[in-house]
């Protein structure tokens, strides 16, 4: 990073069942909306955004209400024997509004084995040349050894178009 419209710093993002990793271009594109207009960019407030442009559709309100509706779409359309509206609405009574979005403390290649196991996918954001750019990491496991993999690396529109 040199020039005029570089910014300093990176932060590393994970969102829960994110479309790998199409989906996850998107969550990020939509933390844009609520940061500084690029190329100005500063980690810390660009998480802030992440959080706030993702967070909400996970909120227990939010939980409560989707599995209600799916109660009531249950009852309206009964299933041969199996009462999938108690099964929603016990859901609903038990939501939770924690989780699915994350802000990873350590960057990149080091985020797997100090953070979490069980996350396929993580993201690094970062500003060059006044624009996001992405790095996307992924993970297996094969009898209890870990390997980290550099996935890809572009734009968003670019992340927007790989497949998993």
């Amino acid at each position: 990073m040199n020039g005029p419209n570089d910014w300093p710093g990176v932060v590393t993002v994970y969102k829960h069942h994110d479309g790998y990793p199409s989906g996850a271009a998107k969550a990020i594109e939509a933390a844009l909306d609520h940061a500084w207009t690029l190329p100005r960019f500063e980690p810390a407030e660009f998480a802030a955004g992440f959080v706030t442009a993702n967070k909400y559709p996970y909120s227990t309100s939010n939980q409560r209400r989707h599995y209600e509706e799916l109660a009531a779409k249950a009852e309206a359309e009964p299933t041969d024997g199996v009462d999938m509206a108690s099964y929603y609405r016990k859901l609903a009574k038990n939501a939770e509004g924690g989780g699915h979005i994350r802000l990873v403390p350590f960057e990149g290649l080091n985020s797997y084995q100090r953070f979490a196991g069980d996350i396929a996918y993580l993201y690094d954001v970062r500003c060059e040349n006044g624009k996001i750019r992405v790095t996307a990491y992924t993970t297996r496991e094969d009898e209890g050894e870990w390997t980290v993999e550099k996935l890809f690396e572009g734009s968003i529109k670019q992340l927007a178009r790989r497949k998993p």
